[in-house]
């Protein structure tokens, strides 16, 4: 067990509903297993699986930087510098907020909500 998945298990658990970066929406963690953790998404709570070993990359994508954008996109291409663009390359679904709000929880990262909100390890 990764240190990142270590801190989620220990801060998330299934059926927890958190705040979006922006505070303007919510969204649900379906489940946190062995595969990884499963967010349910926008209205419809889309069914969002990401493998642990996407989750734990988050740290290394992150510290050789200072703040990385969020840079979330409805789209299936993004920015590499973002963290959107690094979790693309796991799904091709705008699932960077909603990420950055769980990691924030189990307190591995910093976000700073200002326009455009971006993200840090702790």
């Amino acid at each position: 067990m990764g240190p990142i998945e270590k801190a989620i298990r220990g801060s998330c658990s299934d059926g927890m509903r958190l705040s979006t970066p922006t505070g303007r929406g919510e969204f649900s963690i379906a489940r946190v297993d062995s595969k990884g953790i499963v967010l349910l998404l926008g209205a419809k709570e889309a069914w969002t699986p990401l493998p642990w070993s996407c989750i734990e990359g988050v740290g290394a994508f992150l510290a050789p930087r200072e703040w990385v954008p969020i840079g979330s996109k409805y789209e299936t291409t993004a920015d590499a510098r973002t963290l959107d663009g690094y979790l693309k390359g796991y799904m091709k679904r705008a699932t960077a907020g909603w990420v950055a709000a769980v990691l924030e929880r189990a307190g591995v990262i910093e976000i700073d909500r200002s326009r455009p909100a971006r993200v840090r390890l702790r």
